[in-house]
Parts: C-alpha cells; sequence; structure tokens
C-alpha cells in the first residue's frame, strides 16, 4: 500500500522490535466503537476492516488499513477519548500492541517518524475522499466506478500495461456496505463491467482494465492522483 517502502517497513520494525506481535485471526475484533483503548494497534500483516453500524442495524464500511497503519489514530493523537469505529481483522492478521505515550514519545525525539506517519494520514484522507465522493454520486454504476478508484489507489498491483489488480477479496455485500446499494444492484452492475471488459475475476479479486474505467467516466480520475 504506497506510499510506505520497504525503508519506512524496516524504520517501523526497528522501532517496535521490543513488542511481541500476536495473530489475529480473519473476522475477530480489535476495538468495538465507543471502547476506551488501552493500546494503539501497529499492523505488520493483513487488512483491518473499520466500521460503524446504522441506527437500523446496517453495517456501514467507513474504510479498510493495511500494513504500517496505525490505529485508533483518533484515540492516538487525541481527537477523541474512545475508538470512533469498530475494528475487526478483515483477513488473518499479524499486529502489535503499542504503549500511546511511548509512541508519542518516539515522535517528538524521531522527527522523520512523524513525517512517515503524516504521509500514511495523507494517504488516508484522500482516499477517504474518493469514496465519499463514490457514495454522493447519484447513480450506480459511478458509485461503483468510484469505488473501484478508491480501492486500485489503496490496494492495487500492477498486473500488466493496463490492468491493476486490487489485492483485496471483497463479496458484492462487501462493495454494497461500502457504497450504500443492494448486494442485488451491486451484483448486476458488476456482471455488466465484466461483459464490458471493464472488470474481470483473477483468484477471487477484481482486476480493473484502467483505459476502459477511465473512459467510461469520461475523465482522467484514475489517472491522476497516486496514494
Amino acid at each position: 500500500m504506497a506510499p510506505y517502502t520497504a525503508y519506512h517497513y524496516r524504520y517501523f520494525e526497528n522501532l517496535f522490535k521490543e513488542y511481541a506481535s500476536r495473530r489475529v485471526p480473519k473476522n475477530r475484533p480489535l476495538l468495538y466503537q465507543g471502547e476506551i483503548p488501552t493500546m494503539a494497534f501497529y499492523i505488520r500483516s493483513g487488512v483491518v476492516k473499520i466500521y460503524n453500524i446504522t441506527g437500523g442495524g446496517e453495517e456501514r464500511i467507513v474504510g479498510y488499513e493495511g500494513p504500517g497503519s496505525l490505529m485508533p489514530a483518533e484515540w492516538l493523537f487525541n481527537r477523541s477519548k474512545v475508538s470512533l469505529y469498530y475494528y475487526d481483522a478483515f483477513t488473518n492478521c499479524e499486529v502489535i500492541r503499542i504503549d500511546k505515550e511511548k509512541l508519542r514519545q518516539a515522535l517528538d525525539k524521531k522527527p522523520e517518524l512523524a513525517s512517515i506517519i503524516l504521509e500514511r494520514t495523507l494517504s488516508m484522507y484522500i482516499g477517504s475522499t474518493i469514496h465519499l465522493h463514490a457514495l454522493q454520486q447519484s447513480w450506480a454504476r459511478q458509485k461503483i466506478l468510484y469505488l473501484l478508484q478508491y480501492l486500485v489507489l489503496r490496494f492495487g498491483k500492477k498486473k500488466d500495461s493496463k490492468n491493476q489488480q486490487v489485492d483485496l477479496r471483497l463479496t458484492h455485500q462487501e462493495v454494497a456496505n461500502l457504497v450504500g446499494l443492494t448486494r442485488e444492484t451491486v451484483s448486476t452492475e458488476l456482471s455488466k463491467l465484466i461483459k464490458e471488459g471493464v472488470l474481470k475475476m483473477s483468484d477471487s479479486k477484481y482486476v480493473v482494465n484502467m483505459d476502459k474505467a477511465t473512459r467510461m467516466l469520461g475523465e482522467d480520475d484514475f489517472n491522476q492522483i497516486t496514494l
């Protein structure tokens, strides 16, 4: 997940080497909404799902975070006394629990570390605005195309000169939860995009034809932003 490099990961690994890591199986909770955290989490591997529950009991996905992420940011940087969302292991994960004050002391001593975290936070912010833009679209197809842009930017890996593979397995229901559509509508629209050559499946992952997706949006959105 850009913009982290091997250097950034080594930097974090060295910083947190005194802490023991633990494995968290898929679908296990890390934090509950409203919970007062006692430690922060650093994701070494895997993907964590961040979401809330509506008054009607529906799940609304806020986003996903992968290796290198620190959570919950709102508590870690004193913007909330509690976790604002639910955090669940979306895949099998390996995480490190970190003392908040020790991390903040490290930030004070190592400006480079603060710069790395700022870079990561900026990526999260840009991804969130693209996700929000998808939610604001009136038409289901536009919602899904902008969501694909978000997924490519956050989890995309170049497959060939024209295609990007989203390195995240998402069910139609999970896509629906990301953009506020029904599963049936998402299934219909994704089937159309597959028939039109914008999408294909590889190892249960979405592969996006960037040229066709860009032309379908009628904009250069897919090519103008890097995270």
